[in-house]
Protein backbone atom coordinates (compact mmCIF):
# COMPACT_ATOMS: atom_id res chain seq x y z
CA UNK A 1 0.00 0.00 0.00
CA UNK A 2 1.44 3.36 -1.03
CA UNK A 3 2.22 5.92 1.66
CA UNK A 4 2.39 8.85 -0.77
CA UNK A 5 -1.33 9.54 -0.57
CA UNK A 6 -1.58 9.39 3.23
CA UNK A 7 -2.44 12.76 4.74
CA UNK A 8 -2.75 13.73 8.39
CA UNK A 9 -5.40 16.29 9.39
CA UNK A 10 -5.43 18.10 12.73
CA UNK A 11 -8.51 19.54 14.42
CA UNK A 12 -8.27 21.83 17.46
CA UNK A 13 -10.64 23.79 19.66
CA UNK A 14 -10.38 26.73 22.06
CA UNK A 15 -9.61 24.38 24.98
CA UNK A 16 -6.50 22.98 23.23
CA UNK A 17 -8.18 19.62 22.61
CA UNK A 18 -6.40 18.03 19.65
CA UNK A 19 -7.72 15.41 17.21
CA UNK A 20 -5.57 13.86 14.50
CA UNK A 21 -7.23 12.10 11.56
CA UNK A 22 -6.02 10.63 8.30
CA UNK A 23 -7.53 9.95 4.90
CA UNK A 24 -6.57 6.27 4.94
CA UNK A 25 -9.76 4.66 6.20
CA UNK A 26 -11.11 8.09 7.21
CA UNK A 27 -9.73 7.19 10.60
CA UNK A 28 -9.00 8.68 14.00
CA UNK A 29 -5.29 8.55 14.86
CA UNK A 30 -5.29 10.50 18.11
CA UNK A 31 -7.61 12.30 20.54
CA UNK A 32 -5.80 14.40 23.12
CA UNK A 33 -8.00 15.96 25.78
CA UNK A 34 -7.08 18.41 28.57
CA UNK A 35 -7.99 17.22 32.05
CA UNK A 36 -9.07 19.67 34.75
CA UNK A 37 -5.42 20.61 35.38
CA UNK A 38 -4.92 21.40 31.69
CA UNK A 39 -2.70 18.36 31.06
CA UNK A 40 -3.26 16.83 27.62
CA UNK A 41 -4.20 13.17 27.89
CA UNK A 42 -3.95 10.85 24.88
CA UNK A 43 -7.22 8.91 25.13
CA UNK A 44 -6.79 6.47 22.22
CA UNK A 45 -4.51 3.70 20.99
CA UNK A 46 -3.16 3.71 17.46
CA UNK A 47 -0.06 3.06 15.40
CA UNK A 48 2.86 5.48 15.64
CA UNK A 49 3.99 5.56 12.01
CA UNK A 50 2.42 5.63 8.56
CA UNK A 51 3.76 2.20 7.57
CA UNK A 52 1.92 0.55 10.45
CA UNK A 53 -1.24 2.57 9.77
CA UNK A 54 -1.58 1.29 6.20
CA UNK A 55 -0.77 -2.31 7.22
CA UNK A 56 -3.18 -2.20 10.20
CA UNK A 57 -5.40 -5.27 10.64
CA UNK A 58 -7.11 -4.17 13.87
CA UNK A 59 -9.22 -1.37 12.27
CA UNK A 60 -7.68 1.13 14.69
CA UNK A 61 -9.71 4.33 14.49
CA UNK A 62 -11.08 3.34 11.10
CA UNK A 63 -14.40 3.86 9.37
CA UNK A 64 -15.82 0.38 8.79
CA UNK A 65 -18.16 -0.36 5.85
CA UNK A 66 -20.13 -0.99 3.74
CA UNK A 67 -21.34 -3.19 6.58
CA UNK A 68 -19.45 -3.20 9.88
CA UNK A 69 -19.20 -6.29 12.06
CA UNK A 70 -20.16 -9.64 10.50
CA UNK A 71 -22.43 -10.98 7.77
CA UNK A 72 -22.88 -14.73 8.16
CA UNK A 73 -21.94 -16.89 5.21
CA UNK A 74 -20.83 -13.71 3.41
CA UNK A 75 -24.25 -13.50 1.74
CA UNK A 76 -27.69 -11.99 2.16
CA UNK A 77 -31.07 -11.97 0.43
CA UNK A 78 -32.02 -8.84 -1.53
CA UNK A 79 -35.07 -8.47 -3.77
CA UNK A 80 -35.62 -12.23 -3.74
CA UNK A 81 -32.09 -13.21 -4.76
CA UNK A 82 -28.96 -14.15 -2.82
CA UNK A 83 -26.09 -11.65 -2.98
CA UNK A 84 -22.68 -13.26 -2.48
CA UNK A 85 -19.92 -11.22 -0.83
CA UNK A 86 -16.15 -11.58 -0.41
CA UNK A 87 -15.60 -13.61 2.76
CA UNK A 88 -12.62 -12.50 4.86
CA UNK A 89 -13.17 -14.24 8.22
CA UNK A 90 -13.73 -17.97 7.81
CA UNK A 91 -16.86 -18.15 5.64
CA UNK A 92 -18.15 -14.79 6.88
CA UNK A 93 -17.68 -11.14 5.97
CA UNK A 94 -16.08 -8.89 8.60
CA UNK A 95 -16.17 -5.07 8.55
CA UNK A 96 -16.98 -4.82 4.85
CA UNK A 97 -14.62 -7.35 3.27
CA UNK A 98 -10.98 -7.79 2.35
CA UNK A 99 -10.70 -4.41 0.61
CA UNK A 100 -13.08 -2.54 2.88
CA UNK A 101 -13.66 1.17 3.49
CA UNK A 102 -11.09 0.94 6.29
CA UNK A 103 -8.36 0.21 3.74
CA UNK A 104 -9.12 2.90 1.15
CA UNK A 105 -7.85 6.41 0.64
CA UNK A 106 -10.77 8.82 1.01
CA UNK A 107 -11.05 12.24 -0.66
CA UNK A 108 -10.69 15.20 1.69
CA UNK A 109 -13.27 17.98 1.47
CA UNK A 110 -14.14 21.06 3.54
CA UNK A 111 -11.14 21.06 5.88
CA UNK A 112 -11.78 24.10 8.12
CA UNK A 113 -9.49 23.52 11.10
CA UNK A 114 -12.19 22.23 13.41
CA UNK A 115 -14.09 20.16 10.82
CA UNK A 116 -13.20 17.90 7.91
CA UNK A 117 -15.27 15.84 5.48
CA UNK A 118 -14.07 12.61 3.88
CA UNK A 119 -15.82 11.23 0.79
CA UNK A 120 -15.55 7.81 -0.86
CA UNK A 121 -17.06 6.37 -4.05
CA UNK A 122 -17.79 2.65 -3.84
CA UNK A 123 -18.58 1.07 -7.24
CA UNK A 124 -21.30 -1.47 -7.97
CA UNK A 125 -20.05 -4.93 -7.02
CA UNK A 126 -17.56 -3.62 -4.47
CA UNK A 127 -16.77 -6.67 -2.28
CA UNK A 128 -19.95 -8.10 -3.84
CA UNK A 129 -22.34 -5.39 -2.64
CA UNK A 130 -24.93 -4.06 -5.12
CA UNK A 131 -25.15 -0.47 -6.37
CA UNK A 132 -22.83 2.49 -6.71
CA UNK A 133 -22.54 4.09 -3.28
CA UNK A 134 -21.27 7.52 -2.26
CA UNK A 135 -20.31 7.82 1.40
CA UNK A 136 -19.25 10.83 3.46
CA UNK A 137 -17.86 10.99 6.99
CA UNK A 138 -17.77 14.43 8.60
CA UNK A 139 -15.71 15.02 11.75
CA UNK A 140 -16.38 18.18 13.78
CA UNK A 141 -14.55 19.16 16.98
CA UNK A 142 -16.67 21.46 19.14
CA UNK A 143 -15.57 23.83 21.88
CA UNK A 144 -17.37 21.70 24.48
CA UNK A 145 -14.73 18.98 23.88
CA UNK A 146 -17.02 16.84 21.76
CA UNK A 147 -15.97 15.10 18.56
CA UNK A 148 -19.04 14.63 16.36
CA UNK A 149 -18.91 12.04 13.54
CA UNK A 150 -21.68 12.22 10.93
CA UNK A 151 -22.20 9.51 8.32
CA UNK A 152 -24.18 10.00 5.13
CA UNK A 153 -24.60 7.66 2.16
CA UNK A 154 -26.53 7.41 -1.08
CA UNK A 155 -26.79 4.38 -3.37
CA UNK A 156 -28.37 3.81 -6.78
CA UNK A 157 -29.57 0.33 -5.74
CA UNK A 158 -30.96 -1.27 -2.60
CA UNK A 159 -28.09 -2.27 -0.29
CA UNK A 160 -27.63 -2.98 3.42
CA UNK A 161 -25.39 -0.52 5.24
CA UNK A 162 -23.81 -0.26 8.68
CA UNK A 163 -21.06 2.33 9.13
CA UNK A 164 -19.14 2.66 12.36
CA UNK A 165 -16.00 4.15 13.88
CA UNK A 166 -13.55 1.66 15.40
CA UNK A 167 -11.45 3.82 17.71
CA UNK A 168 -9.74 2.04 20.60
CA UNK A 169 -9.87 4.01 23.84
CA UNK A 170 -7.39 3.95 26.72
CA UNK A 171 -8.32 7.20 28.47
CA UNK A 172 -4.59 7.69 29.00
CA UNK A 173 -3.99 4.49 30.97
CA UNK A 174 -1.58 1.65 30.18
CA UNK A 175 -4.47 -0.81 29.87
CA UNK A 176 -8.23 -0.82 30.38
CA UNK A 177 -8.47 -2.81 33.60
CA UNK A 178 -8.95 0.09 36.00
CA UNK A 179 -11.31 1.98 33.69
CA UNK A 180 -14.97 2.17 34.63
CA UNK A 181 -17.58 1.34 31.99
CA UNK A 182 -21.31 1.99 31.87
CA UNK A 183 -23.46 0.76 28.94
CA UNK A 184 -27.12 1.77 28.84
CA UNK A 185 -28.43 -1.56 27.54
CA UNK A 186 -30.66 -4.19 29.11
CA UNK A 187 -30.35 -6.54 26.12
CA UNK A 188 -27.68 -7.98 23.85
CA UNK A 189 -27.36 -10.35 20.88
CA UNK A 190 -26.09 -13.86 21.74
CA UNK A 191 -23.65 -15.31 19.19
CA UNK A 192 -22.01 -18.63 18.34
CA UNK A 193 -18.29 -19.50 18.35
CA UNK A 194 -17.79 -17.52 15.10
CA UNK A 195 -19.47 -14.43 16.60
CA UNK A 196 -22.54 -14.95 14.41
CA UNK A 197 -25.93 -14.17 16.03
CA UNK A 198 -28.19 -17.00 17.13
CA UNK A 199 -31.11 -14.90 15.84
CA UNK A 200 -32.49 -13.60 19.13
CA UNK A 201 -32.20 -10.59 21.40
CA UNK A 202 -31.75 -11.60 25.05
CA UNK A 203 -31.63 -9.89 28.45
CA UNK A 204 -28.10 -9.29 29.71
CA UNK A 205 -26.86 -11.76 32.29
CA UNK A 206 -25.14 -10.44 35.43
CA UNK A 207 -21.76 -11.06 33.74
CA UNK A 208 -22.79 -8.89 30.78
CA UNK A 209 -24.62 -6.17 32.70
CA UNK A 210 -22.98 -2.71 32.58
CA UNK A 211 -26.11 -0.66 33.33
CA UNK A 212 -24.41 0.50 36.50
CA UNK A 213 -20.77 1.63 36.27
CA UNK A 214 -18.44 -1.35 36.51
CA UNK A 215 -14.65 -1.55 36.85
CA UNK A 216 -13.57 -3.43 33.75
CA UNK A 217 -11.05 -5.69 35.52
CA UNK A 218 -13.87 -7.09 37.68
CA UNK A 219 -15.84 -8.04 34.56
CA UNK A 220 -12.76 -9.50 32.83
CA UNK A 221 -12.48 -12.01 35.66
CA UNK A 222 -15.71 -13.50 34.29
CA UNK A 223 -15.12 -13.32 30.51
CA UNK A 224 -13.63 -11.38 27.61
CA UNK A 225 -16.00 -9.10 25.70
CA UNK A 226 -16.80 -8.83 22.01
CA UNK A 227 -20.54 -8.31 22.30
CA UNK A 228 -23.25 -6.32 20.55
CA UNK A 229 -25.51 -4.55 23.04
CA UNK A 230 -28.93 -3.25 22.01
CA UNK A 231 -28.86 0.20 23.55
CA UNK A 232 -31.81 1.72 25.40
CA UNK A 233 -31.21 5.35 24.41
CA UNK A 234 -28.94 7.62 22.36
CA UNK A 235 -26.97 8.40 25.54
CA UNK A 236 -25.45 4.95 25.54
CA UNK A 237 -21.96 4.72 27.09
CA UNK A 238 -19.75 6.32 29.74
CA UNK A 239 -16.07 5.33 30.02
CA UNK A 240 -14.19 6.84 32.96
CA UNK A 241 -10.57 7.11 34.03
CA UNK A 242 -10.39 8.17 37.65
CA UNK A 243 -6.59 8.19 37.39
CA UNK A 244 -6.66 10.88 34.68
CA UNK A 245 -9.91 12.47 35.87
CA UNK A 246 -11.61 12.18 32.50
CA UNK A 247 -14.90 10.68 31.34
CA UNK A 248 -15.99 9.86 27.80
CA UNK A 249 -19.72 10.04 27.11
CA UNK A 250 -20.86 8.40 23.87
CA UNK A 251 -24.11 9.39 22.16
CA UNK A 252 -25.42 7.88 18.92
CA UNK A 253 -28.58 7.15 16.95
CA UNK A 254 -27.30 3.66 16.13
CA UNK A 255 -29.22 0.70 17.59
CA UNK A 256 -26.17 -1.21 18.77
CA UNK A 257 -22.94 -0.82 20.70
CA UNK A 258 -20.21 -3.40 20.14
CA UNK A 259 -18.02 -3.65 23.24
CA UNK A 260 -14.64 -5.22 22.43
CA UNK A 261 -12.01 -5.46 25.15
CA UNK A 262 -9.02 -5.75 22.82
CA UNK A 263 -8.71 -9.49 23.29
CA UNK A 264 -6.60 -10.00 20.15
CA UNK A 265 -4.43 -6.89 20.38
CA UNK A 266 -0.66 -7.44 20.62
CA UNK A 267 -1.05 -6.44 24.26
CA UNK A 268 -4.31 -7.95 25.45
CA UNK A 269 -6.67 -5.44 27.08
CA UNK A 270 -4.47 -2.52 26.00
CA UNK A 271 -7.56 -0.60 24.83
CA UNK A 272 -11.30 -0.97 24.42
CA UNK A 273 -13.29 -0.46 21.21
CA UNK A 274 -16.76 0.99 21.73
CA UNK A 275 -18.39 0.75 18.31
CA UNK A 276 -21.73 2.52 17.85
CA UNK A 277 -23.26 0.60 14.95
CA UNK A 278 -26.25 -1.26 13.60
CA UNK A 279 -27.11 -4.73 14.88
CA UNK A 280 -24.71 -7.53 13.95
CA UNK A 281 -25.69 -9.63 10.89
CA UNK A 282 -29.17 -8.11 11.03
CA UNK A 283 -29.63 -8.58 7.28
CA UNK A 284 -29.81 -12.35 7.85
CA UNK A 285 -32.09 -12.35 10.91
CA UNK A 286 -35.73 -11.31 10.76
CA UNK A 287 -35.80 -10.46 14.47
CA UNK A 288 -33.06 -7.85 14.06
CA UNK A 289 -33.66 -4.43 12.52
CA UNK A 290 -31.55 -3.74 9.40
CA UNK A 291 -30.42 -0.44 7.90
CA UNK A 292 -30.76 -0.22 4.10
CA UNK A 293 -29.82 2.53 1.68
CA UNK A 294 -31.51 2.99 -1.71
CA UNK A 295 -32.25 5.70 -4.29
CA UNK A 296 -35.35 6.60 -2.28
CA UNK A 297 -33.84 6.24 1.20
CA UNK A 298 -30.47 7.86 2.00
CA UNK A 299 -28.55 6.79 5.09
CA UNK A 300 -27.67 9.15 7.94
CA UNK A 301 -26.18 8.31 11.36
CA UNK A 302 -24.01 10.00 13.97
CA UNK A 303 -21.83 9.25 16.96
CA UNK A 304 -20.55 11.86 19.42
CA UNK A 305 -17.57 11.45 21.72
CA UNK A 306 -17.99 13.98 24.56
CA UNK A 307 -15.08 14.32 27.00
CA UNK A 308 -15.64 15.74 30.48
CA UNK A 309 -13.21 16.52 33.28
CA UNK A 310 -13.98 15.02 36.67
Amino acid sequence: MSLQSLQHISLTNTNNMQVTLCNYGARVLSIKVPNKNGKLVETTLNHKNDEDIVSDQAYMGATCGRVANRISGAKFMCDGAWVKLEANENNNLLHGGIDSFSHRYWDIQQNTGNSVKFVLESPHGDQGFPGKMTVSVNYTLNDDNALLIEYDAQCDALCPINLCNHTYFTMGESDIKSLELQVNAAKYIPVNEESIPLGTISPVSPALDFRQPQTIKDKLKLRDFDDCYVVDSEQCVVLTSHVNQLALHIESNQLGMQVYTGNALSKKYAAIALEAQGLIDAVNHGALSTDWVSPDAPYSKFVKYQFLSL
